[in-house]
């Protein structure tokens, strides 16, 4: 039932907004979008690595040989959402300090050392690393920053720390859309790395309240508030469900393994599920010990081969 609604990679919102989709919307797999004004374009994110954001950038040519791109935003610090950067080295690159932070801890080298686990293999071996030149951004913001893209007006509001340390979603209040960045899987798990879920909670509301039609989910197809409402029950749900056990003293891969999905066991992806509960775990007990990428990756993986 999920991940048969969009097949086409460009879309025309109207507007002068446009999104990159990526099907199936899973692991790597994510959205980008272009905000077009006059004379002057805001890129939305680059892509996994350096041939699909050059196919991407291919395809937007006809919008933005009028109206160049002259600045890009990267929504968060999680390599699908910026290894795609260095094509676009001469441009204004913009994030929130969470992203950037984010971005220099876990790069393309680090990402590649994760590919040693068989998990990490599986879901991300079909993406070309080698190639990767990490782009950092150049201007920085805290909380908010607006906009003038050839007269279109852009809000940039980070709702972090949520699904990473910095999460920002781009508004275009005369277009009546939003690109969430990964605030939103549509019609899939949502992996919360950083959490705590409160606050990814207030994003939800926050996206619920905006004066929107059109929502750009970080991955998946393009969504409706119904989108924002089905994900944050979900995360209410994982949250109660890790707090029981947690309470219990069960241990936080074996509550995971304990953990009836019910109307979510359909979901793509449900293996994130493991990082999830962690991500409870620790905010539930501060003194919780991280993760590192490789156990991270190890429990999603165990948790997969259990459902098979």
């Amino acid at each position: 039932m999920y991940r048969d609604r969009f097949a086409l990679r460009h879309h025309d919102l109207g507007g002068g907004c446009h999104a990159w989709l990526q099907p199936d919307g899973g692991w790597g797999l994510s959205n980008a979008g272009l905000v077009v004004g006059a004379g002057e374009s805001l890129l939305i994110d680059t892509l996994f690595d350096v041939p699909l954001t050059r196919r991407m950038l291919t395809a937007f040519e006809r919008l933005t040989a009028v109206s160049p791109i002259s600045r890009l935003v990267n929504t968060h610090g999680n390599g699908d959402h910026w290894f795609g950067n260095q094509l676009l080295a001469d441009v204004e690159i913009i994030a929130s300090h969470g992203t950037d932070q984010d971005m220099r801890q876990v790069g393309p080298r680090e990402l590649e050392a994760l590919l040693k686990g068989r998990f990490a293999r599986e879901i991300f071996g079909a993406f070309d690393f080698a190639g990767v030149e990490a782009t950092y951004p150049t201007t920085l913001f805290d909380k908010t920053l607006t906009l003038d893209v050839g007269g279109v007006e852009v809000e940039l509001i980070d709702v972090g720390p949520a699904h990473t340390a910095g999460d920002t979603i781009v508004h275009v209040p005369s277009a009546r859309t939003v690109f969430t960045g990964d605030i939103l899987f549509a019609d899939s798990t949502p992996v919360m790395w950083h959490g705590p879920v409160r606050n990814w909670l207030k994003a939800c509301d926050l996206l619920l309240a905006l004066d929107v039609d059109t929502i750009v989910p970080g991955h998946g197809p393009v969504a409706t508030k119904e989108s924002v409402r089905e994900q944050a029950a979900y995360l209410a749900f994982v949250h109660q469900e890790a707090s029981t056990r947690f309470t219990r003293g069960m241990p936080h891969q074996e509550a995971a393994h304990d953990i009836d999905l019910g109307r979510y066991a359909a979901l793509p992806e449900r293996e994130r599920l493991a990082v999830n509960v962690h991500a409870v775990y620790r905010e539930l007990d501060p003194t919780t010990p991280a993760l590192t990428g490789p156990a991270l990756f190890g429990c999603m993986g165990e948790l997969r081969s259990n459902d098979r």
